[in-house]
């Protein structure tokens, strides 16, 4: 019976399309009508129809397989035979054979390969356990999942314990890529044969090739028995290649003791890998800067007539500076009269609040409110804005409101002892009633100004009055006015006949 698309096979398997063609026989996907679902049949090959020995073999491979249940490993559903010819039902991979991943990326990275040979190694370890020895590893039947997940397949030529040997003594079963050097001479092979099977598949996907090759498949075998392995790559990491190197030791006692060992190594190496690959990716990330030392300035503080607060600073700017204080920063009291005095000359005039100063002043300064009810008005006006509070004290959150403004008629100021010493010098220095004729001057004029004034005083009335006894006597003769009581250098005044030569007033002083 030759396979052909839409053969039924025991009355509900329906071939639909070949996905393979092997040594004995092809692989097709079916149609599972009793359970609606898809599986993969393997059927002999139409020119080995009829043959014992084949049909033999195909049982005994559905024998080992129904032993085996592993994630690892394709799970056996059916066996049948029709019109002298078997066939296996099996679990369908959806995926692809390694082979053609190697044949599209000869050098498969570390990070891919190897999950890809611990899980076949724990599928191997899980048929050694069962007794089953698959004596044909190769890429070819590691079927690799759409997820990433793996499978081994392709039990033909495995040999069971306590089963009879299918092959005449002398006769090698594998394929001579693959095969160890025991099943090479012709001895029985054993699980240390699939360790090393495997580990011509690692040194294939690390290396891009086979470590033994010849134009023969008998030469192949040869060189299994008698080259050394091929040194690897020097890029490739160490410990894998240790690994490597053991599992193809020619003798079985120098490689891994199980699969299950091979496998647990591969986790490691894997693991360790994962781990160095992140710190390197950490450490290009990360990088170290290093900051000069920030000089802090104090900031630019408000005029006291703009209304704003002083910003806190949160950093200390001086050593001294204990933490939670910043330093305070008013400007110039000179500065400060000055754009007062401009504000109020551009300003509508209006009543100010005089709000109390609560300022916490070191040494001998305290605050001290005065009332005043009058100023001068020519004096530039004094700042009547609250001293800004230290800024530990505006962080504590101690804010106050400012008190309603007084009436127009009486206006107070919070002023420190200077400014009333200040003031009270001024007010002495201006002229008053009581010092005006006392001694010292009057106000900035000197005792000669003075004099000076009053001699053209006198000089006036002296003239004001010649004039008016000239004109009242009329005898051409002189009057003198002489001015007592003035002490040490008296100023004698004589007037003279307007008809004389003289012809005006003159002034005698005597020594």
């Amino acid at each position: 019976m030759k396979p052909v698309k839409g053969l039924a096979l025991g009355g509900r398997y329906h071939l639909v399309r070949r996905i393979a063609v092997g040594g004995m026989g092809e692989v097709w996907v079916a149609q599972d009508d009793s359970l609606g679902r898809d599986v993969a049949v393997k059927v002999l090959r139409a020119e080995f129809a009829g043959d014992e020995d084949f049909l033999r073999r195909l049982r005994t491979e559905a024998r080992n397989n129904a032993k085996l249940s592993h994630p690892c490993i394709a799970q056996m559903y059916d066996y049948g035979e029709q019109d002298g010819t078997g066939y296996l039902v099996m679990e369908l991979v959806q995926g692809e054979p390694m082979s053609d991943l190697l044949e599209r990326e000869p050098v498969v990275p570390v990070a891919r390969l190897l999950p890809i040979l611990s899980q076949a190694a724990d599928g191997l370890h899980a048929a050694h356990v069962a007794g089953v020895v698959h004596r044909d590893v190769k890429p070819g039947n590691i079927l690799l999942e759409r997820g990433g997940g793996v499978k081994l397949t392709d039990f033909g030529v495995s040999l069971a314990a306590n089963q009879v040997p299918m092959t005449a003594t002398g006769m090698v079963m594998g394929t001579a890529q693959y095969l160890s050097p025991e099943q090479a001479i012709g001895r029985p092979a054993t699980p240390a044969s699939d360790v090393y099977a495997l580990g011509i598949v690692a040194f294939e996907a690390l290396m891009g090739k086979r470590p033994f090759t010849g134009p023969t498949p008998v030469d192949i075998a040869v060189a299994h028995v008698n080259q050394p392995v091929p040194p690897m790559s020097g890029t490739i990491d160490r410990e894998l290649v240790t690994l490597v190197e053991a599992c193809l030791s020619k003798d079985p006692a120098g490689r891994p003791r199980s699969a299950a060992v091979m496998a647990r190594a591969l986790e490691q190496i894997t693991a360790r890998i994962a781990r160095d690959r992140s710190a390197r990716r950490g450490a290009h990330a990360t990088e170290v800067i290093a900051l000069p030392p920030s000089t802090t300035t104090r900031p630019a503080s408000p005029s006291r007539g703009s209304g704003q607060r002083p910003a806190a600073s949160a950093v200390p700017e001086r050593a001294e500076d204990k933490p939670g204080e910043t330093a305070r920063a008013y400007p110039p009291r000179r500065v400060v009269q000055q754009s007062r005095a401009a504000e109020e000359k551009t300003a509508a005039p209006r009543s100010r609040p005089a709000p109390t100063r609560a300022a916490a002043r070191t040494g001998t300064t305290r605050a001290a409110a005065r009332p005043v009810a009058a100023r001068h008005r020519d004096a530039p006006a004094r700042s009547t804005a609250p001293a800004q509070a230290p800024a530990a004290a505006a962080g504590a959150g101690a804010a106050t409101a400012a008190p309603p403004p007084p009436p127009p008629s009486s206006r107070a100021t919070v002023r420190t002892r200077a400014e009333v010493r200040r003031d009270q010098e001024a007010r002495a220095a201006r002229p008053t009633a009581s010092n005006r004729l006392g001694g010292g001057g009057i106000g900035p004029l000197s005792w000669p100004a003075v004099a000076l004034v009053v001699a053209v005083v006198v000089l006036i009335l002296a003239a004001v009055f010649g004039l008016a006894g000239g004109g009242g006597s009329g005898d051409g003769k002189s009057a003198g006015v002489t001015e007592n009581g003035v002490g040490d250098g008296m100023i004698v005044l004589s007037t003279t006949d307007w008809g004389s030569a003289h012809g005006g007033p003159t002034i005698d002083k005597d020594a």
